[in-house]
């Protein structure tokens, strides 16, 4: 069954490539959405949806983060898409 949530994502994520650390392991599970950075500059937040169960998945890959992140917290909650994501996950604004 296919879900779509909201995930803020906070801690030292910005800067040391969580969004493409994000990114790829999303298109590994086969989730589509985006993420983007927070202006708090130390969050971000993903909009991601597909398979319940693969979404689980990524949503512990997203603790984990990437090699030079430090994630203190991921907060998900049920989303209602307002546009079609066309089944890819993008970055949204600066590349890291």
């Amino acid at each position: 069954m296919k879900r779509c949530l909201r995930i803020k994502v906070t801690g030292k994520i910005q800067g040391v490539f969580y969004r493409r650390f994000a990114q790829k392991n999303a298109e590994k599970l086969g989730i589509e959405g985006t993420i983007q950075n927070l202006e708090d500059g130390k969050s971000v937040l993903i909009l991601a949806c597909g398979n319940s169960e693969k979404l689980d998945d990524f949503i512990d890959t997203l603790y984990e983060g990437s090699s030079k992140s430090k994630v203190e917290n991921v907060s998900a909650e049920p989303l209602r898409p307002k546009k079609d994501f066309r089944g890819v996950f993008r970055i949204i604004g600066a590349n890291e």
